[in-house]
């Protein structure tokens, strides 16, 4: 049986997010600050907040699926002549996935109106 590619990247995209939250989760647990007790406790107190952050994510994810040369045009706006197409592939898509939170915190700290639609995740 045959996996098509797209399933092996967003594999690897949800993985990496995952990954992403239970190092979040992990984090807040060891924290004396946090209140947390447990990774499950953490998980069930912000699932709202990662599942609106996990679509905010994928959503990106999914335009640098079908738009791969989207860093070139944003950085061409600004003036700046450079190539930053760069294609999917098996570890871009992981490394997404793992990153993808923290740019979406980036993200929201610095566009106002983002800051009113993705909340942010208690405890991080």
């Amino acid at each position: 049986m045959h996996i098509p590619e797209n399933a092996h990247l967003w594999a690897l995209f949800a993985t990496g997010h995952g990954l992403h939250v239970l190092k979040r989760a992990s984090l807040s647990k060891q924290s004396r600050l946090s209140g947390t007790a447990s990774r499950l406790e953490w998980l069930k107190t912000n699932a709202l907040n990662l599942t609106i952050r996990f679509f905010v994510n994928a959503a990106a994810f999914s335009y640098w699926m079908a738009h791969p040369d989207v860093g070139t045009h944003m950085v061409r706006t600004l003036g700046v002549p450079i190539n930053l197409a760069l294609e999917p592939g098996h570890a871009t898509a992981a490394l997404f996935g793992l990153s993808g939170n923290s740019m979406v915190d980036w993200a929201a700290a610095k566009v106002p109106f983002l800051q009113k639609e993705i909340p942010p995740v208690e405890g991080a």
